[in-house]
């Protein structure tokens, strides 16, 4: 199985094992991340690519990028595998 450098569901960078989600089994997953997905499900099972975008955007401010890089971030999350 392919493994992604980032999550994608919310397109967090997976650079260390510790920022990959967990399957059922608790292997680490190859997709996620541990924000999205925990134990084989995702964390936010009913939201929407586009409340998924402004949450997202909505973190990046809060950990200090600036607007225009946070829109820019979330511009193509709908491309993600979980969003197809």
């Amino acid at each position: 199985m392919k493994e992604y450098k980032k999550c994608q569901s919310c397109a967090m960078p997976l650079k260390k094992s510790e920022d990959r989600g967990t399957e059922v089994n608790l292997d680490k997953s190859s997709m996620y991340c541990k924000h999205c997905y925990q134990d084989g499900e995702f964390t936010q099972k009913n939201i929407s690519v586009d409340e998924m975008k402004q949450f997202v955007k909505a973190k990046c401010i809060e950990m200090g990028f600036p607007k225009f890089l946070a829109g820019f971030y979330v511009k193509n999350l709908h491309k993600l595998e979980r969003w197809k």
